[in-house]
């Protein structure tokens, strides 16, 4: 699956199960593309970057559009860990500054 906005396609790893998405990056040195989080419903959600090992940019997203961008998200290694917060069906994680996504930006997904 891939994400497209602005004519650019990012590769996706998709994280829609509570499991998949409770683990997200903990751990990991790499992220080729994106990975997108898939949730029933929009409501109020929260990230943070507890055992991440890379800076990331995560973006909340209503409805196919970017509705909250938080840049350069610092990894956390102890608690207790800042969390970043929007209204939303999804979230897409990226390396820090690999995609210029702003709020306000229409996604799709293929």
């Amino acid at each position: 699956m891939k994400l497209i906005f602005n004519n650019q396609h990012i590769p996706l790893e998709i994280k829609d199960t509570p499991i998949s998405r409770n683990l997200g990056m903990m751990g990991r040195e790499n992220l080729i593309g994106g990975m997108l989080f898939i949730f029933d419903g929009v409501k109020e959600r929260s990230f943070w970057m507890k055992d991440c090992l890379i800076p990331l940019d995560i973006f909340f997203i209503t409805n196919d559009i970017v509705t909250e961008c938080y840049y350069n998200c610092k990894p956390c290694i102890s608690e207790p860990c800042e969390s970043y917060y929007g209204v939303c069906d999804k979230v897409l994680e990226c390396k820090s500054g690999d995609y210029k996504i702003m709020k306000g930006d229409k996604v799709s997904l293929t």
